[in-house]
């Protein structure tokens, strides 16, 4: 399933690769596509989607920026 997600608190490429390489150690996630200019991310996560949605958010809240949805 897709997520779309509002990411804030990135100011350039490091913060967008920093988010795409934490978010690559999940064997549950694919496709991850993360822009720090319109501040969003999307990706593909496998089932079950809640639990999963929790962990990207927690992995991404960890590394110091702040999901909005």
């Amino acid at each position: 399933m897709k997520l779309d997600l509002k990411i804030e608190g990135m100011t350039c490429n490091s913060c967008s690769n920093a988010i795409t390489k934490r978010l690559s150690k999940f064997d549950f996630t694919s496709n991850i596509k993360i822009d720090h200019d319109a501040g969003t991310g999307e990706l593909e996560v496998s089932e079950p989607v809640t639990e999963h949605k929790e962990q990207v958010i927690k992995a991404i809240e960890q590394i110091g920026y702040k999901v909005i949805n």
